[in-house]
């Protein structure tokens, strides 16, 4: 074996001693020795070594890092994602407010504009009087007179009942009593000391006096000898 000697200066030495140890040699010789049979083709140049730690190779740790990434991030991606899908929906549910509240607004400005002519129809339309509307107009009814024009006199008188009116159980008929006037009346009724009708016509007006008749008649007021006045039965 032939022997070559080289003159190289320090710092040129220290590379290659650096470019040695890098490639696992020892000597510098080796290193030169290696790579003149690399240009001559006499060895295959040997690839990078792999890197390793714990036998797992640098492209399986990546791996492994973005899947371990990956399992931390998709239960906040899945919220992102519940959370624009919501705002989606919040998005359409207010755009669909939005459209009857301007549906609403023109309906109301129609009604504006239209306000005073149906408002001047209305003044001239009487409106319809109920029955505890006409009995505080009337102060009494007696069944006798509504008898023609209302067919279920049960459920009238009923709902006047339920009013606040005085419904009194006479003879042949049923009467409803405005509740102020039937009080007005009990007093002068109390105060009453003549038994002849004709006086008590004169105390009492005619309203009252036909109903004080009716009571009378239906044995729901007596006079009493004793004390010499008009006393209520019912």
């Amino acid at each position: 074996m032939k022997i070559v000697t080289i003159k190289i200066d320090e710092k040129l030495y220290e590379e290659l001693l650096a470019k040695a140890k890098t490639e696992g040699l020892l000597t510098v010789s080796e290193y030169i020795r290696v790579l003149l049979m690399r240009e001559l083709g006499k060895i295959k140049q040997q690839p990078e070594p792999e890197v390793k730690s714990s036998g797992v190779s640098v492209d399986k740790l990546v791996q492994l890092l973005e899947r371990r990434l990956l399992d931390k991030i998709n239960p906040f991606t899945s919220k992102v994602d519940e959370i624009a899908r919501k705002y989606g929906e919040l998005v359409e549910k207010i755009e669909a407010i939005e459209e009857k509240l301007k549906e609403l607004e023109e309906k109301i400005s129609m009604q504006q504009i239209r306000g005073p002519e149906k408002a001047t129809q209305g003044e001239k339309r009487e409106r319809k009087k109920s029955a505890i509307d006409i009995l505080h107009e009337q102060k009494v009814i007696f069944e006798r007179d509504i008898a023609p024009r209302i067919r279920d006199r049960e459920s009238f008188f009923n709902k006047l009942g339920r009013e606040g009116a005085k419904i009194i159980e006479a003879k042949d008929e049923r009467i409803a009593v405005e509740p102020a006037f039937w009080n007005e009346f009990a007093k002068k009724i109390d105060d009453l000391s003549v038994q002849n009708e004709d006086e008590v016509r004169k105390v009492l007006d005619d309203i009252e006096f036909r109903l004080f008749k009716k009571l009378k008649e239906s044995a729901l007021i007596i006079y009493n000898n004793s004390t010499k006045k008009w006393q209520l039965v019912l």
